[in-house]
């Protein structure tokens, strides 16, 4: 009787931090974004009780002192009931623009007179400098409960990185449940670095039984993104540019419940990419061009993707939704008139797991494993690194590119002491037949 009435204690507890906020008025569920030049713009979200109706920011270049009142800049935001008039929750947002370039700056946000405590951010350079991100696949499901250690060990492992980004599915329903699980696991990480995430298809819901996908009410109401992409698209699809590489959400399973949006995206894509004035380009979407995992294989997206990734030399596409691990350029399949052929990465940061593909197409791979990367970008090259959620380094190789603009594909001698996870996870296995399984065997040696 004790056990479960510290249980139930516990869970009460637990699920109820967002009321306690919310009875206290502070804000909470904040979220930092880049919603434009990154050297000189932030933006960001939170949410308070419903009676809260106004929305401040204030912002100051940070300093060692607590004393810098005097140097304080308001800036008033706007506000909205929380998930489509909400009566018990109130969503801010404000945005931070003329900012100075590879500057410290503190902000805090509330209405006027309860405020949040103060964060810290560092704008980027306006020239192509070194950086570096961390990279997330899936979280979806067990969010609370299993995601937390991803998000927190990738921040605690590489506390100096510029932002993070998503792969889509952030959650498995776009609900109050779901979103209040995925700020438990962030927390005040979110407020302090910058996220750039882009939709999966749990961010859509089919909200009747032959309606069609609505896309989340949430979105627009946590990340704040440049509105350059195609009309429809707004904030789902779109670039940034960071010291020198461009950054291109592409909401793919937009693309797949729509021939218009299909279209309208690819012709975007194309204009993008024709003129890009950057050394590097790295597009993030959920579905993966080359799938991982068993039974899947998203033809029509690749036909409409892939001759322009190749056309234009897209260096790296880091990709979700396949709940697997896999990485590599595909050479045998890749167009024979590319000259610097995109290498392809699908990762897995939640719990649920799929089987890999019994047609191996990467150089490395991973099953029933919880990752993370942190991704480096320097002048002439791109180092990826790929760590396990207990910290341990999985995977790592190095793209190098020379004055042509070919990339040249380095492993590190380091992979080769860590065995590949390849084991098929039971609540799948019945995906394979008995012959796929002897092909799985032979290919997965």
């Amino acid at each position: 009787m004790f056990l479960v009435s510290v249980f139930l204690s516990e869970t009460i507890a637990q699920n109820s931090a967002d009321a306690v906020s919310l009875n206290n008025c502070q804000p909470h569920r904040i979220m930092l974004s880049i919603p434009g030049n990154p050297a000189t713009s932030r933006a960001v979200t939170w949410r308070t009780v419903s009676t809260f109706s106004k929305a401040v920011g204030q912002v100051a270049v940070a300093t060692a002192s607590p004393f810098f009142s005097e140097n304080v800049t308001s800036v008033d935001g706007t506000s909205d009931f929380w998930q489509n008039n909400d009566s018990s929750a109130m969503g801010h947002k404000v945005v931070f623009n003329n900012l100075k370039p590879e500057t410290t700056y503190l902000y805090r946000v509330g209405d006027g007179n309860s405020w949040s405590e103060w964060f810290q951010f560092r704008t980027s350079s306006n020239s192509h400098k070194p950086f570096s991100f961390i990279y997330l696949g899936d979280f979806q499901n067990d969010i609370k409960s299993l995601c937390s250690r991803a998000i927190r060990q990738a921040y605690s492992h590489f506390p100096k990185a510029d932002f993070m980004l998503f792969a889509g599915d952030l959650v498995s329903r776009s609900t109050e449940d779901y979103w209040s699980e995925f700020f438990y696991a962030g927390d005040w990480v979110y407020g302090t670095i910058p996220s750039m995430a882009t939709p999966g298809n749990h961010e859509y819901t089919q909200e009747t039984e032959n309606g069609p996908r609505v896309f989340s009410r949430h979105w627009n109401q946590i990340f704040v993104n440049p509105q350059n992409g195609p009309s429809n698209l707004e904030n789902k699809t779109f670039y940034t540019d960071y010291q020198g590489v461009r950054f291109i959400s592409l909401d793919s399973p937009a693309m797949g419940y729509s021939a218009e949006n299909a279209e309208n995206s690819v012709n975007w894509l194309n204009k993008i990419l024709s003129g890009n004035p950057n050394k590097w380009t790295i597009l993030f979407t959920h579905y993966p061009v080359y799938s991982c995992s068993q039974g899947r294989d998203n033809e029509k997206y690749r036909a409409a993707l892939k001759p322009v990734l190749e056309k234009y030399g897209v260096d790296l596409v880091l990709q979700g939704h396949d709940h697997t691990y896999c990485r590599g350029q595909n050479l045998e399949n890749a167009d024979k008139n590319c000259k610097n052929p995109p290498l392809y990465m699908v990762s897995v940061a939640g719990p649920k797991m799929y089987g890999l593909n019994v047609n191996k197409w990467s150089d490395r791979v991973a099953s029933q494993t919880q990752l993370y990367q942190n991704v480096a970008v320097n002048n002439n090259s791109i180092l990826v690194q790929t760590f396990t959620v207990t910290g341990e380094l999985y995977d790592e190789f190095t793209l190098v590119k020379n004055k042509k603009g070919i990339n040249k594909l380095i492993e590190s001698p380091k992979v080769k002491n860590y065995p590949e996870q390849i084991i098929i996870p039971e609540s799948v296995r019945a995906r394979y037949s008995a012959e796929e399984l002897n092909l799985y065997k032979q290919n997965y040696r």
